[in-house]
């Protein structure tokens, strides 16, 4: 799912919830990314391994300088990339509740709520 805001926005840290779903379909390998053109993206967060959740309809929190790098630079597209899931190779489905970005406007301005945003949904397929 792709996410694009009308300004650029350094990410600072996000929130992933689990849907109420089967955990068979719950991300295990996964990134976020970010881009300024919509094409060409760069991993800023990535995920190998077990689910990070432990609950259905639980919010897990990553943080810019814990969980991943702090970022120096300012993206107007985000998007998430599941890769595999606990039902792979019989289903690359997978179930997300929600997903929050927070990030920093230049000087570090905090993202506006009201900021508008645009989302896409795609299969990006043997792309690992």
């Amino acid at each position: 799912m792709t996410a694009e805001f009308e300004v650029a926005y350094a990410l600072t840290h996000f929130t992933l919830s689990s849907a109420n779903d089967v955990p068979a379909r719950d991300p295990t390998v996964w990134e976020v990314q970010g881009s300024n053109d919509g094409s060409k993206f760069t991993t800023i967060f990535s995920h190998d391994g077990k689910s990070v959740w432990d609950k259905r309809l639980q919010v897990v929190l990553f943080e810019a300088g814990t969980d991943f790098d702090k970022q120096n630079t300012g993206y107007r597209f985000f998007r998430h990339v599941t890769f595999k899931t606990p039902s792979w190779p019989n289903g690359a489905y997978f179930q997300i509740g929600e997903i929050e970005y927070f990030g920093t406007e230049g000087g570090g301005t905090a993202v506006d709520p009201k900021s508008k945003l645009t989302t896409t949904w795609g299969s990006i397929k043997d792309n690992q």
